[in-house]
């Protein structure tokens, strides 16, 4: 099951899983909220439930409604197993209808909450009370990371398999010119949680010494108040070279990585982020805090930098060493590529999940 911010996940997932549909037959339900109605499609041997969200006025909440929806398909399908990834409305759903099942824990929403702003705050609070009791009614789970394993703590049936790559990003780049302008990437939702603030500021400083560097920042608006003040600044000093693309496509998100100087993520929480793992297939170092998993994909010093949430100068200064040192981007960067084919490979992650969905299996039939 997938919905929202892990579809990338499921996709690559899905990857890895298509040799073993002589052994398994997969089902994929999702909760639409752009369709009314409920489309189901076979397409490359996986089928898909696609369960719409009618728009009526007086159905409010829907989150009551999402759950009946999901529970009454999974008693359609009548799964072995089923995997939810960490949506709280198909957990639920997952816990009532009794099948054996297992949880993969993409974000931990109790250490988020606090860090989110404005209705997001709201959504990601009720989703960490919903998410404790979602993690005590799980037989097992996925860790995409040993942080999120500490989370879930001792006693339970875990196990570590990080998050899969599209095999795309893994592909050798295309575009053989360096780009005329050096240029870092952001990539995650503009809003206080993931600090791109930061990134601006120090962009503004970076621009005196190497006036041609550019910034792109891609990703949707989670907070318009946070937003505006960025252009706000942008307009009052004047800054250059900030382009800000919204939400790109896979595609889209390969050229732009195959052109970086790096990624940079200045977040304040994270568990083990998708655009990390991107980044290191895509032959690009990363620079980012040191905060949740990170430190756990991210080898400071070897395959990109590490810094404490706010350390402003630090980020200037390891922003500035890869501008400064070509062969020392393109060194990490290749690192962190061959690190990214031993991790996050679909063919790897998708081995160690169908392992997974066994060892479960013959847990629950002892």
């Amino acid at each position: 099951m997938f919905t929202g911010g892990v579809e990338t996940a499921t996709a690559a997932l899905l990857e890895g899983l298509e040799k073993y549909q002589s052994e398994f037959e997969f089902h994929i339900v999702s909760l639409s909220s752009s369709n009314s109605k409920d489309v189901r499609e076979q397409k490359n041997g996986f089928w898909f439930h696609f369960l719409g969200t009618p728009h009526y006025p007086w159905l409010r909440p829907r989150f009551p409604f999402r759950i009946a929806k999901a529970y009454r398909e999974l008693q359609r399908i009548r799964p072995n197993l089923v995997h939810c990834q960490d949506n709280m409305s198909l957990a639920l759903a997952s816990i009532l209808s009794g099948y054996p099942r297992i949880f993969t824990i993409h974000g931990v929403k109790r250490s988020e909450a606090p860090k989110r702003t404005g209705w997001e705050f709201w959504s990601t609070s009720m989703d960490a009370i919903i998410e404790r009791y979602v993690h005590r009614h799980f037989d097992a789970f996925i860790c995409i990371s040993s942080y999120a394993k500490k989370i879930i703590g001792n006693g339970r049936l875990t196990f570590e398999i990080p998050n899969p790559v599209r095999s795309l990003f893994f592909q050798a780049p295309t575009n053989v010119s360096q780009p005329k302008k050096p240029y870092f990437l952001f990539v995650g939702a503009l809003a206080p949680l993931k600090r791109p603030m930061d990134l601006l500021l120090a962009h503004a400083e970076l621009r005196q010494q190497f006036p041609n560097l550019e910034i792109i920042f891609c990703g949707e608006i989670e907070d318009t108040r946070y937003v505006r003040t960025m252009h706000k600044i942008i307009a009052e000093k004047k800054i250059e070279g900030v382009h800000f693309l919204g939400r790109v496509s896979q595609e889209k998100l390969v050229d732009l990585l195959e052109g970086a100087v790096a990624l940079v993520l200045p977040s304040a929480q994270e568990n083990s982020p998708m655009t990390i793992a991107e980044a290191m297939a895509s032959g690009i170092p990363v620079v980012a805090t040191r905060v949740g998993g990170v430190p756990e994909i991210v080898e400071d010093g070897k395959t990109g930098f590490l810094y404490k949430v706010g350390g402003a100068n630090e980020m200037i200064a390891f922003l500035k060493r890869l501008l400064t040192s070509p062969k020392l981007a393109r060194e990490m960067g290749n690192r962190g590529r061959e690190k990214a084919l031993s991790m996050f490979h679909p063919t790897k992650v998708g081995y160690q999940t169908i392992q997974a969905y066994r060892a479960l299996l013959a847990h629950v039939h002892e």
